[in-house]
């Protein structure tokens, strides 16, 4: 198979739901070959539902992968800055597996954000199939994801280029209503969690941790069962997290849809 002049993508429309959806649904059934506990059973949310693909082409860059004219898998892209975008989720009909096509179609998407200088991805830590994938791409693990309770997550980065300058943020920048920050840090201090109510009346625990950097230290608020995933001493780095103002302190937030990483 010729992929390099056969392989494209294109952008996902919502016409095309019920194919992607059956297609990554197959592809997630067949990680049981490849370390998952069972069919289905590693699948990320929404994988397998049709309505679940138009809304991630709501808020992801969502394209379709196609072959010879054949949609055979898709890929969603997030964003955590204007030169760092997150490798959200990539699938290929598993009866074209080996074929080259998910390397072929991740080269494209490379070329589609010229601009970006850092990709990040998260992957299970039993998967042995996309760990090998990511990493003949280039990628690095830097850090584990705990955001799953039944599994850890490994988590990747690729640079672009090196030797190009790519400045994360650092604690000296931080500014009440900044977005998209990413950090690193070491976590000197952590309170003991304490009970409080949402706005809607939920019970929930919140504690707070000191993120230290060379240029000084913020407040990290963990909320839930973020609190067990780290520890003092640990390094870490918050993705896509966003800076408020309690009190007149600058306080950093993973949110909903930050990620936090505790760095290897």
């Amino acid at each position: 198979m010729e992929i390099d002049t056969e392989v494209r993508l294109e952008p996902a429309r919502e016409e095309d739901a019920p194919i992607l959806a059956d297609i990554c649904k197959k592809a997630f059934h067949t990680d049981c070959e490849v370390g998952a506990p069972g069919p289905g059973v590693g699948g990320p949310p929404g994988y397998d539902s049709p309505e679940a693909q138009v809304r991630f082409m709501g808020f992801l860059d969502y394209f379709k992968i196609v072959v010879n004219d054949a949609l055979l898998g898709g890929i969603m892209v997030g964003s955590a800055g204007k030169t760092h975008k997150v490798l959200e989720r990539i699938f290929v009909d598993p009866s074209h597996h080996r074929n080259g096509i998910g390397t072929r179609a991740c080269e494209i998407l490379w070329d589609l954000y010229p601009d970006v200088q850092v990709w990040t991805l998260g992957t299970p830590e039993w998967n042995t199939r996309t760990s090998g994938f990511y990493e003949k791409l280039g990628f690095t693990q830097i850090g584990w994801d705990l955001g799953n309770p039944d599994w850890r997550g490994r988590w990747y980065q690729w640079i672009r280029d090196p030797s190009a300058s790519h400045e994360l943020a650092k604690v000296s920048d931080l500014r009440a209503g900044m977005k998209n920050v990413t950090i690193e840090g070491e976590i000197v201090e952590k309170s003991e969690p304490r009970p409080v109510r949402s706005r809607r009346g939920e019970p929930l625990s919140v504690s707070n941790a000191a993120l230290k950097d060379e240029t000084g230290r913020v407040v990290l608020v963990l909320w839930n069962q973020q609190i067990g995933w780290i520890g003092v001493g640990d390094k870490i780095r918050v993705e896509n997290g966003y800076a408020d103002s309690y009190r007149g302190i600058i306080q950093l937030s993973v949110g909903r849809i930050g990620r936090l990483i505790v760095l290897i």
